[in-house]
């Protein structure tokens, strides 16, 4: 058989290539092998030295003489790697830093924030917060860690020459660039902040943290818009007020808290005219707590303004409840608003919103304005409780001022209901000095055809007196405890009371 003599020599130089290419592929696959077992070698290696180090660091932990840089270990082990991350970053500082050195750890948390987020879109609020992160940055100097942690809340950390001018100086400066109006919204806010030293406060990012939340609460409880500077005293002294506004931080969000009711009775027809709703948490240890084991807290922080609508909208879902299963007349409910939440710009057009969504009238519903002479100064405050009024709602107010300045502003209240409160209705059952001008109180807002309403009434004299001063609607213990929303559906049902019960009181 013959070959062609091309055909040949085009085949060798084929098995040629097909020779190299495998070499070349072979060679390929030893350098990648290499490299790869070269970074699982190093990946193993690295892995045996932070066991030994969690191994020193736990059994340190367990000695009384433990090395502080051991309190390191966990967290620089355990800290997200990206260089974004502020505790990695501040752990990286401590632990590099030289003996005698200080560094200056400050813990921003935005006051009232809730009402940025309430009022504006996720992507505006976004905005809020980026622009606060880069005024914080464009003050730092070289060196300096400061950035945005979570939702409201900012680190600032620096170390080098410090003093406590240089401290002082720090935080005011802090205090006013965040305090610069905004330019993502048209708004304005402030900030708390704690501040801890390192190493006399912390020798880690989140032992500083912890002790800085500290300083913060109580720089809160102060009257926000300022700094406070952590000391060990603070441990003794507030560490129980911080770990149960933490608790209540929680509740909020594990639906803890829940509305009670008590009855406004016209004691001239025995009949329930209204009902006031009572904020009350449903604690998971202690059960069913009043809101004295807890309001102050949440109006010192800022957290009532939550309350706000969420409260409004479950009233106003419990109405809808009760009118599906039940004949309800001329009955309104009322809820307590405090200065915090009345300063929430358009809150009561909120309202409104919630009132029209469950297609029902405003004059169903009672705002109760508490202090009502601390927010006449507040223009944003004054103008939702005209708007409450302009929409329809009802409005009661309970302050009467501290020289009793309702009695010349009568007519210009912007209110339908004046509520004698417990602590005027007990000046009056005990006969305190203050006793004719609450009575005359009661006069200018009968003169007026406004509507009043005695609260805390426990006992038969107390509701005798309060006729002889012509108060007609009355709440207390004496008709009921504020009760679940089920126990006053089944006095709803009935009528509680009967004429024969109140026809002595008007003897």
């Amino acid at each position: 058989m013959n070959y062609d003599p091309f055909f040949l020599s085009e085949a060798r130089q084929a098995q040629t290539y097909q020779v190299l290419v495998a070499i070349l592929v072979i060679i390929l696959t030893g350098v990648a092998f290499y490299f790869l077992f070269r970074n699982v070698i190093k990946d193993i290696r690295k892995e045996k030295e932070e066991r030994k180090l969690v191994k020193k660091e736990e059994s340190m932990a367990e000695s009384p003489e433990s090395d502080p840089v051991s309190h390191l270990v966990v967290e620089r082990r355990t800290s997200n790697k990206k260089s974004g991350d502020l505790v990695g970053l501040i752990n990286q500082k401590i632990f590099e830093a030289k003996e005698g050195a200080i560094g200056v750890f400050y813990y921003l948390n935005l006051d009232n924030f809730s009402f940025i987020t309430e009022k504006y879109t996720e992507k505006e609020v976004t905005r809020v917060i980026e622009e606060i992160e880069k005024r914080l940055k464009k003050v730092a100097k070289t060196g300096m860690i400061v950035g945005h942690l979570k939702e409201d809340i900012f680190l600032y950390y620096l170390t080098g020459e410090i003093d406590t001018e240089m401290m002082v100086n720090v935080a005011e400066g802090l205090l006013k660039e965040v305090a610069i109006p905004l330019k993502a919204v048209n708004e304005s806010i402030t900030t708390s902040i704690g501040v801890c030293i390192f190493p006399y406060d912390g020798i880690s990012a989140m032992q500083l943290i912890k002790n800085a939340e500290i300083a913060l609460y109580v720089s809160k409880k102060e009257g926000k818009n300022r700094y406070y500077l952590y000391s060990q005293d603070l441990i003794e002294k507030e560490q129980f007020n911080m770990d149960y506004y933490q608790e209540i931080k929680r509740s909020s969000s594990n639906d803890e808290f829940l509305l009670y009711y008590q009855p406004i009775v016209d004691i001239k027809t025995a009949k329930i005219i209204g009902l006031e709703s009572l904020l009350r948490w449903n604690h998971p240890a202690m059960g069913i707590l009043p809101p004295g084991k807890f309001l102050n807290v949440m109006e010192l922080t800022g957290d009532i303004t939550w309350f706000g609508a969420w409260g409004f909208e479950k009233i106003v879902k419990q109405y809808v409840s009760w009118k599906k299963e039940m004949r309800i007349r001329d009955l309104f409910i009322s809820t307590n608003l405090s200065p915090k939440q009345l300063l929430v710009e358009g809150l009561a057009k909120n309202f409104f919103d919630i009132v029209r969504k469950y297609d029902f009238l405003p004059e169903n519903f009672c705002l109760e304005i508490i202090d009502y002479y601390t927010i006449i100064k507040s223009a944003v405050a004054m103008q939702n409780l005209a708007d409450f009024r302009r929409y329809g709602f009802r409005v009661a107010i309970d302050d009467f001022g501290e020289e009793f300045e309702i009695i010349a502003q009568m007519a210009q209240i912007k209110a339908s209901i004046i509520k004698v409160n417990r602590e005027h209705t007990l000046k009056m059952m005990n006969g305190f000095e203050e006793t004719d001008r609450i009575i005359r109180v009661i006069q200018e807002a009968n003169k007026k055809q406004k509507i009043v309403i005695a609260e805390s009434i426990e006992n038969e004299e107390m509701i005798r007196k309060m006729i002889k001063t012509d108060v007609r609607f009355m709440q207390g213990y004496f008709f009921s405890p504020p009760k679940s929303a089920q126990d006053i559906g089944e006095i709803l049902k009935k009528s509680p009371w009967s004429m024969d019960e109140f026809s002595r009181f008007q003897e």
